[in-house]
């Protein structure tokens, strides 16, 4: 037993850490920029940050959080993001508060920012290209939600700045439209390219109390998933503001899987129903697509959560019964029996016999059947002629010679002994020689 004992241990170690290997590592870094000390601070950054990092974190995402960070405490957080993220699965990147484009490009401004001139940009903003490469140099899968759209008057202040040295830079309303340059990257914005985005008159902003109600929703896919908080967006700002998302996934995404229930148990909890300010026919046809582009339990429970009485819900349900229900788990389990009751034993049968024949003495047993007749031509036999030898004694003084039948005449004479012989040919035998 003693020996016995670092063997099982190690194997216990082996099997912690073969299934902390299997967990899936999520990381999100999630900033909110309101104090902002050269221009009117904004209203809900701060909250939007606190919201949705409270939620990340009930999902299982290591959080870091950011709050009002001026330009040498913002790097800091990302190069702190940056080595948090090595070898992660997920990598997400929230950020709420002032952002904008310059020839293009965008960049998410600081706290302590001026913007008195193009030169001094780079230590006073952090250009969102960059965040972006990095995480999809670390993490396979990579989510960014950007809230960063607000009216900003710290670009007023380079503009003017620009004009007043003559130099050409194109300083556009909002933020750019970008395309993602690696695989499995996600991002999302609260406003379409070049529209500015609400800040919110209650505690979060419209595009981050979308995200806070949609992000726990299990069995959601993340492109679906903002396809309903466009939704309410549209509708909160009366489709004055639309969010849009440019999406590099090759692979689904969950925020929350749903919990496989039970085959037996019927889920029959009432649904909400499709925000009123989208087109109830397309989001649903959105979230059919993408349960049939996922094809598991989750993603067709929660189309049928979502939409009792949708278009497709015979299909659903036939969908959930192939891909819920265990094969053969009802049909090969064995029915229960009372607690009293005793199993019923069935005698086993017993091996059929033959009765066994007499058996039949040798000289009563029948005879075998006569050969079947010969259907063929029938042979003529050459009749068989029958000599009968005989003998003949040519010693002297015996009987008269006498001839075999069949003698033939005309045959040669000659004397043998002193006595008169012949050759007697005979039909079927070979020349004989006769003595009188």
């Amino acid at each position: 037993m003693r020996f016995r004992l670092p063997i099982v241990l190690g194997l216990l170690a082996a099997l912690v850490c073969s299934g902390q290997a299997l967990a899936e590592r999520r990381v999100a870094l999630v900033i909110g920029n309101a104090q902002y000390v050269n221009t009117a601070p904004l209203r809900n950054p701060k909250n939007d940050a606190e919201d949705v990092a409270g939620v990340l974190k009930t999902l299982g995402f290591d959080v870091l959080v950011g709050l009002d960070l001026d330009q040498v405490n913002f790097a800091r957080k990302i190069d702190e993001f940056a080595r948090a993220l090595d070898r992660a699965d997920v990598g997400l990147f929230f950020y709420a508060g002032h952002g904008m484009q310059i020839n293009e490009k965008n960049f998410l401004v600081s706290t302590a920012a001026k913007l008195e001139s193009e030169f001094l940009i780079p230590s006073e903003t952090i250009e969102l290209d960059a965040v972006i490469r990095l995480m999809e140099s670390r993490a396979a899968i990579n989510l960014v939600f950007l809230d960063a759209c607000r009216n900003n008057p710290l670009a007023e202040n380079l503009k003017r700045s620009l004009a007043a040295q003559r130099r050409a830079a194109s300083i556009g309303r909002g933020l750019a439209k970008i395309e993602p340059t690696g695989h499995d990257t996600l991002v999302a914005f609260s406003a379409a390219p070049g529209q500015e985005a609400a800040d919110g008159s209650g505690r979060n902003s419209p595009f981050a109390s979308a995200l806070v109600k949609h992000i726990p929703e299990s069995g959601v896919e993340v492109s679906v998933m903002l396809k309903l908080v466009a939704a309410d967006v549209r509708e909160a700002t009366k489709n004055a503001q639309r969010p849009q998302q440019l999406s590099d996934m090759s692979q689904t995404f969950f925020f929350a899987k749903a919990d496989p229930a039970p085959a037996s148990q019927t889920v029959v909890s009432p649904a909400p129903l499709s925000p009123p300010g989208a087109t109830n026919d397309a989001l649903e046809l959105a979230f059919w697509q993408s349960a049939m582009t996922t094809n598991t339990c989750e993603s067709v429970r929660a189309y049928i959560k979502r939409f009792p009485k949708g278009t497709f819900l015979e299909l659903a349900k036939l969908n959930e019964r192939q891909l819920c229900t265990p094969a053969g788990a009802n049909a090969s389990a064995p029915a229960a029996l009372p607690a009293d009751a005793k199993p019923e034993v069935k005698p086993e049968p017993k091996p059929e016999t033959k009765p066994q024949q007499a058996a039949i003495p040798r000289n009563l047993a029948p005879a075998p059947p006569p050969p079947p007749p010969v259907t063929g031509p029938r042979v003529k036999e050459r009749p068989r002629v029958i000599l009968q030898r005989r003998r003949i004694e040519v010693d002297a003084g015996g009987p008269p010679p006498r001839t075999l039948p069949g003698d033939r005449s005309g045959g040669s004479n000659f004397f043998q002994g002193g006595r008169k012989c012949r050759t007697v040919d005979v039909e079927g035998l070979a020349p004989r020689i006769v003595c009188d």
